[in-house]
């Protein structure tokens, strides 16, 4: 039997305990091992219908990894990844949120995928003070979730607005399709915002669930309106889904896409060819960190890199020169972020973040157009 006294001693040191470990969750930016590996959390796609998507970034991950150790790592540590497979799913980015928070040996974390299944998460990181680094977060919401929510991609909020610039050098009347998600109807409203003001016609629009697959009604509605463009806002087996069902359906319009990869590209085969959508890169740029990049990439998997490779090879190198600069821990990521005014960046070359936690001055996005199964500058 346990005396009352010695049950009451128990108690209060089990809370004092757990209020430690609590407090250490806290984001404390203490790591349990300072002379080991530093760790960075993934939260990303790795099954499911977007697990393409967690393949790029593995890729792209996996060649700065190699390069980063290479080279001393952070200050002779070696870099590794500790990957959580999210499907970019709300529901499961925030548990694992919070088991990245609660591990503290990871001093950052990588992704998601979705701005939806990033931001569902976002409190957890904000509150532990953990730098979420939302690298495809294109939505405008996401920085806003707080100080430790930081993107070096282009918020939606400017790139829709590029992209509407570009695709009106293709045509006046468009008819649109778009994800029915948070994401797929924000950037439509800025598309509509935009459009109106250079004067484009929407001829007909209407919205698909994420697990649509076929796009054969939606497009006859979309050919009857007559437009010069059909424009796709969804992810990239959406956009191969509607190049290959577009000939079925008699659309003879051009077809403009939000996104579109080299493995969609290749999933619409011949019917790929013509399509239309931005790039802020290319693989046969002459610039000398383009140059290095391809030429490192082809030489590991034997074939050209697309853009959520070099998002992702990007992101992670972008995290280690914050730790270097300042400190490998959780506050000297987010301290290395806001005082570097030369991050890494093969897409962009160096540059720095501003206030809302955006690259500063990230260059134009132009028109690319798929040619012999490769995109190439467009002209309109």
């Amino acid at each position: 039997m346990i005396s009352s006294k010695r049950r009451l001693l128990i108690g209060a040191l089990t809370t004092t305990s757990l209020l430690a470990l609590s407090a250490c969750g806290e984001g404390s930016g203490t790591s349990a091992d300072s002379t080991g590996p530093v760790y960075f959390g993934v939260s990303a796609p790795v099954t499911g219908q977007y697990a393409e998507y967690g393949k790029f970034y593995k890729q792209g991950f996996d060649l700065a990894l190699d390069q980063i150790n290479a080279d001393g790592g952070i200050n002779g540590r070696k870099v590794k990844l500790k990957w959580e497979d999210s499907q970019s799913d709300p529901k499961q980015s925030v548990p694992i949120a919070q088991k990245f928070v609660n591990d503290q040996n990871i001093i950052a974390e990588l992704g998601d995928f979705s701005s939806p299944a990033s931001m569902a998460a976002s409190p957890v990181y904000e509150r532990n003070k953990l730098v979420q680094y939302g690298f495809t977060n294109s939505s405008p919401k996401f920085t806003l979730g707080g100080q430790y929510m930081w993107s070096p991609g282009i918020s939606q909020a400017t790139a829709e607005v590029q992209q509407t610039d570009e695709l009106a050098k293709f045509g006046k009347k468009i008819a649109v399709v778009y994800q029915n998600t948070d994401w797929g109807k924000q950037v439509f409203e800025i598309f509509q915002e935009r459009a109106k003001k250079l004067g484009l016609t929407v001829t007909y629009s209407a919205a698909y669930l994420p697990s649509t697959t076929d796009f054969r009604p939606l497009l006859i509605k979309a050919r009857d309106s007559e437009p010069d463009l059909v424009y796709d806002i969804g992810y990239d087996n959406d956009a191969a889904a509607i190049l290959t069902q577009a000939p079925k359906a008699g659309v003879t319009a051009k077809i403009f896409t939000e996104q579109l990869t080299a493995t969609g590209i290749k999933l619409a085969g011949k019917d790929a060819e013509g399509a239309l959508t931005t790039a802020t890169w290319f693989p046969n740029s002459t610039e000398p960190r383009v140059k290095a990049f391809t030429k490192a990439f082809k030489a590991k998997y034997g074939h050209v890199p697309g853009a959520f490779e070099v998002y992702a090879y990007d992101a992670l190198t972008q995290l280690v020169h914050a730790a270097k600069k300042g400190g490998a821990t959780r506050q000297g990521v987010y301290q290395g972020l806001k005082n570097s005014a030369d991050l890494p960046s093969v897409q962009y070359g160096k540059f720095r973040f501003q206030s809302d936690r955006r690259p500063a001055d990230p260059p134009t996005p132009v028109a690319v157009i798929v040619k012999n199964g490769e995109q190439v500058p467009a002209e309109g």
